[in-house]
């Protein structure tokens, strides 16, 4: 079966489980990617990671599944559930996610995502609890694929936390897309906090896009522990003066695993603050991608941005490619960006161990220092703990070292 015909055939038995109300809009979508097909590697925004394999799969849709999520649950949280993009809770009609960052993906995206988290929250209300958006996928057979789609709108002066977290169960391979659009009213405040921990047998593309008015402040914590490639897509735009925008990103892939960051920040407005800190953790034979885009447009003047890239080499075999852009079109703003690469201190290492410290243990402590920075703002204190030990055992220590005390 040809690449066209699998997904064609996929396409046509979804929609016709669709409300009509949603046919049109969906096949809209799909004549977009029946038009565009995979970006490859043609396209400088994906120079480094290529998914023209995907159009000779011959997919399936998941199937509603159930599965065990007490692994991934999180004390002091109000929690909704997906499995494979289905969930059990009552959900609003569906909406085609909006400014597709790939116009080909995303129309595949559109035209079969199915709605996930609909956060709205009125001017003014804060929820006392943050709000966990736990996204299970299972899959018992090979080439298996779902799509989901998530909202959060805040209106004037609310506030949110909001943990999106994402995981994997069994051997099965998969692929997944998921979106998130971020609307920030005026003086809204949301926390956002992402951790990707899908197994390596799943490839997943995620598009995230924020627009934030007057004086609306985001603080995004993106973590990526898994997949065997995983793609995301950032586009920040600082609509209104006073806007804030602070990322900080923590990438550790091990194996095989290939994942690829590309954040685009534009200050659209002038009076506007942007601060990006990624950490890149490079095991084995792994591969990262790192492309941080800042944008000043015309007129945004007093512009307030800053980006600092480091990754940390663990392995001979790794790779990590991590490149800051500026890209500045008005007068008196202040930017600074950067990007280092390095191994761990040999002479630290000496240090410790000359203490009695065991050498796993002392390279533990140090490569938790410098991911440190970024678990730190993780504003879960039950999740910081969770993505802490991963970290710890890729590491080969056993114990807690308090990494984010």
């Amino acid at each position: 079966m040809n690449a066209a015909a699998s997904y064609e055939q996929a396409f046509a038995r979804f929609l016709a489980q669709r409300p009509a109300a949603e046919q049109a809009l969906r096949s809209e979508a799909f004549a977009r990617f029946r038009e565009q097909g995979f970006p490859d590697r043609s396209t400088e925004a994906w120079h480094y990671t290529d998914l023209t394999a995907l159009a000779g799969l011959d997919v399936q849709l998941s199937t509603g599944a159930s599965a065990d999520a007490t692994p991934w649950a999180l004390e002091g949280c109000s929690t909704q559930v997906w499995v494979n993009g289905e969930s059990a809770q009552p959900t609003s009609s569906y909406q085609v996610p909006a400014g597709y960052v790939h116009g080909g993906l995303g129309g595949l995206h559109g035209a079969f995502a199915r709605q996930g988290l609909d956060l709205h929250l009125a001017a003014g209300e804060s929820p006392p609890q943050p709000l966990l958006a736990l996204c299970l996928s299972t899959a018992d057979s090979a080439r298996e694929m779902h799509h989901l789609a998530h909202r959060i709108r805040l209106d004037r002066g609310s506030r949110a936390i909001v943990i999106l977290r994402e995981a994997g169960l069994g051997e099965g391979t998969r692929w997944i897309t998921r979106s998130l659009e971020i609307d920030l009213a005026d003086g809204a405040e949301l926390t956002l906090l992402r951790v990707q921990e899908e197994t390596a047998a799943t490839t997943q593309w995620f598009q995230g896009t924020a627009r934030l008015q007057r004086d609306a402040r985001l603080h995004l914590v993106t973590v990526d522990l898994g997949g065997a490639l995983a793609r995301n897509d950032w586009r920040i735009r600082l609509a209104a003066p006073g806007a804030q925008a602070q990322i900080h990103g923590l990438f550790a892939p091990t194996g095989r695993s290939h994942v690829d960051n590309q954040i685009e920040i534009e200050h659209a407005a002038p009076h506007t603050t942007s601060r990006e800190v990624f950490r890149g953790l490079g095991f084995e034979r792994s591969r990262a991608v790192l492309n941080g885009r800042v944008v000043v447009r015309p007129g945004a003047a007093k512009t307030d941005s800053e980006q600092r890239i480091a990754s940390l080499m663990l392995s001979k075999q790794a790779e990590i490619n991590a490149k800051p852009e500026l890209e500045i079109y008005a007068d008196d703003v202040k930017c600074a960006h950067g990007a280092t690469f390095g191994q761990l201190d040999r002479n630290a290492i000496f240090y410790l161990r000359a203490r009695g410290v065991p050498e796993a243990t002392a390279r533990g402590l140090l490569t938790c220092s410098f991911a440190n920075e970024v678990l730190g703002q993780i504003a879960h204190e039950g999740l910081r703990t969770q993505v802490a030990r991963v970290l710890l055992q890729r590491l080969g220590v056993g114990a807690d070292l308090g990494l984010s005390a």
